[in-house]
C-alpha cells in the first residue's frame, strides 16, 4: 500500500493523540509504511511490532509519553472522524535521561510538510507540559529526517553508534526554525 499517490490537495490537521487513537489508527498507519520507512523509524527491517513495543507505543499520558497525530481531512473514510491518519510525532520518557522524540509520516505524504507540522505541534505541546529538552536518534542515512531536525537548531551529541546521529533540541517558544537550503 506504500505505492499510494496523492491525487488531491491534502488538508492537513494535527492534534494531540490518545491511546484510543493508537487502537484505531496504528495498524493502518504501519501498513502504509514502506520497508525503508520502517527501517528509518525502528532501525531494523520490521514487518510487525512485538507486543511489548506495541504496548509501549500505546502508552500515551500526555506528560511522560505524548503524541500528536496528523490527518488529511480531505480524505473521508469510515470510522475516521478526523480524516486519514498520515503521521505521528511523539516523545517517550525513559527512567533515565531526556525524553526521546520520534516522527513517522506515511510514505505518500513525505515531503509535503507533514513532518514540520508534527514537529511544531509536538514542541509546542512539550513547552506547555514543561519539557525543556528532547533527544532523538536518527540513522545517518535518513537525510530527510536529519534535514527536518536541523530546522530546529538541534545540537548533535555523542550517540556511541557510528550509524546513528543523536540530536538534542532545546524546547523554546516559538520553535526556532532555520531554513536550510
Amino acid at each position: 500500500m506504500h505505492d499510494e499517490v496523492i491525487d488531491h490537495q491534502p488538508v492537513i490537521t494535527v492534534r494531540e493523540g490518545s491511546p484510543a487513537d493508537f487502537d484505531r489508527y496504528f495498524d493502518e498507519g504501519f501498513a502504509n509504511l514502506s520497508a525503508e520507512s520502517r527501517h528509518f523509524r525502528f532501525f531494523t527491517a520490521v514487518r510487525e511490532l512485538p507486543p511489548m513495543l506495541r504496548e509501549r507505543l500505546r502508552d500515551v499520558d500526555g506528560v511522560r509519553n505524548a503524541a500528536v497525530i496528523a490527518f488529511d481531512q480531505a480524505v473521508t473514510l469510515p470510522d475516521h472522524p478526523d480524516g486519514k491518519p498520515i503521521g505521528v510525532a511523539r516523545w517517550m520518557s525513559g527512567d533515565d535521561g531526556l525524553p526521546e522524540l520520534s516522527i513517522t509520516v506515511i510514505d505518500a505524504y513525505q515531503g509535503m510538510g507533514v513532518g514540520v507540522r508534527l514537529m511544531d505541534t509536538l514542541l509546542s505541546l512539550a513547552l506547555e507540559r514543561g519539557v525543556a529538552q528532547i533527544v532523538l536518534d536518527v540513522l545517518r542515512e535518513n537525510t530527510g529526517m536529519r534535514h527536518l531536525v536541523n530546522r530546529y537548531r538541534a545540537t548533535v551529541v555523542r550517540s556511541g553508534d557510528p550509524l546513528v546521529v543523536r540530536y538534542r533540541i532545546d524546547v523554546v517558544t516559538p520553535p526556532l526554525q532555520v531554513d536550510v537550503p
